[in-house]
């Protein structure tokens, strides 16, 4: 009569091949059962990731190496030679569907999934998690086959990895770093307010003439703009905006961070100002966002200026995708909300080091603290699809300035050439020296291309 460890064991095997013939069905090109590869992504994992062919034949193997593993530990007591090295990857297994049975139960509650994919949530609900938990049941029970009774010291080391899984996800999902206070004034930026349905969108205004809207940048505030709202104010009307999730505009809507929600932000906007149609300026993540919102608004927008733009359908740095998996996000995110990795960052994306001054860190570092603009860094890395942006560029009619620094550690300049030969009225701009924060790495170059081309 086969054992009940031999029974469960079969039964996890089981559901080990099902997984692995899902990712070589895949591997094939397939997307079964959704229409393409971005919604099966987003109902799988809450997130766009790679399905290239050799990383989902990898996953495959993997499915079938534990496969083996845990039919060769069901059959096996503590007296056979292979048993410390069987019963430590099961172990491994174990904790792994552990941490995965217990962050399915926090989204559960519906945190950390994405609002517009309501797919994930309830595959999560209905089958992932519970399919967790049963797997983690079943491969105890089969870890216990032939081994040892459990002393103190045993449950305790048993413990650790829960314990551990635990602090993880209540340092994704129960801490929230510190506020540190701040006041836009403390940066010389004269605030303004505008109510609108979405939002109480933050905002500067100055200067007379043609109006320009310069869109803060990806994990910043307007204050990035500074240099060039104060030149070009000399000749133009220029607006420099917060968009939700950045500086000190307030959300009064639930907010998804998609391309299409930001556009949606920008009209509102544009409309709370009386503008129909404006020069539009975007740098890092907006420089994106200005692409996006100029090629589904054409009309309104006449001009584009991009800074090292996004926009491109290519990955982000490791550093920005390791954001996009539910827990590692929200973790990396609270982890690096310190103000020494403020600095780190802001020397890793400037070539002239001395630019960056106490005062210019906390300028950057203390609104990012603010719970909304923490939550919106890996959201927006979750949430923007540039597939659409850079299919559409051969078909955007606006006269575009594009402005690199061969020193860009963000946006690699090797993505410059995909905007300059793609859209069709491009003109493109690179500043030897400079790196990715190209405002206050080298304003002053930056100053001279925009007044030119906005003249």
């Amino acid at each position: 009569m086969t054992s009940r460890p031999t029974r469960l064991a079969y039964a996890v095997v089981a559901a080990l091949a099902a997984d692995a013939a899902f990712h070589l069905l895949w591997a094939t090109g397939s997307t079964w059962p959704a229409s393409e590869v971005r919604t099966l992504s987003y109902a799988l994992l809450g997130a766009e990731v790679s399905f290239a062919p050799r990383l989902l034949l990898t996953l495959a193997g993997i499915a079938l190496a534990t496969l083996a593993l845990i039919h060769a530990r069901a059959r096996v007591t503590r007296d056979h030679r292979l048993y410390p090295l069987l019963q430590a990857g099961t172990l491994a297994f174990l904790a792994f569907l552990s941490f995965r049975a217990m962050a399915g139960l926090v989204w559960c509650l519906g945190i950390g999934t994405p609002p517009d994919y309501p797919a994930y949530y309830w595959l999560n609900l209905l089958l992932y998690t519970p399919l967790c938990l049963a797997m983690a049941a079943a491969v105890f029970a089969v870890s216990r086959h032939g081994a040892k009774p459990l002393r103190l010291r045993g449950k305790l080391a048993l413990a650790a990895p829960l314990i551990a899984i635990a602090a993880l996800l209540a340092g994704a999902y129960a801490w929230a770093p510190t506020e540190a206070p701040y006041d836009p004034a403390e940066a010389g930026v004269d605030s303004r307010y505008a109510d609108t349905d979405l939002a109480r969108f933050h905002y500067t205004r100055e200067g007379d003439g043609s109006p320009v809207v310069l869109l803060s940048p990806g994990a910043s505030w307007l204050f990035a703009w500074q240099e060039q709202a104060h030149t070009l104010a000399a000749e133009h009307t220029v607006y420099a905006v917060d968009l939700p999730g950045q500086g000190f505009t307030e959300l009064y809507q639930d907010f998804d961070y998609t391309l299409e929600a930001v556009a949606e932000a920008i009209d509102a906007f544009l409309d709370s100002q009386d503008l129909d149609t404006v020069a539009l300026a975007g740098y890092s993540w907006s420089g994106g966002w200005a692409l996006a919102y100029a090629q589904a608004h054409p009309d309104r927008v006449d001009r584009l200026v991009l800074l090292a733009p996004s926009g491109a359908d290519r990955p982000d740095p490791a550093a920005w995708e390791a954001l996009k998996p539910p827990v590692a996000g929200e973790l990396l995110t609270n982890v690096y909300s310190g103000r020494d990795a403020a600095e780190a960052s802001l020397l890793g994306i400037v070539e002239h080091d001395e630019v960056v001054t106490d005062a210019l860190i906390d300028a950057f570092w203390k609104p990012n603290t603010r719970t909304v603009n923490l939550r919106s860094t890996y959201l927006y890395e979750r949430g923007l699809d540039w597939y659409s942006t850079e299919a559409a560029m051969p078909a955007t009619r606006q006269p575009v300035l594009l402005v690199w620094g061969t020193a860009d550690t963000v946006v690699p300049i090797a993505d410059a050439e995909v905007f300059a030969t793609r859209l069709p009225d491009a003109r493109l701009e690179i500043l030897d020296g400079c790196g990715h924060a190209l405002t206050i790495d080298c304003p002053d170059q930056v100053d001279t291309l925009m007044s030119g081309f906005l003249a």
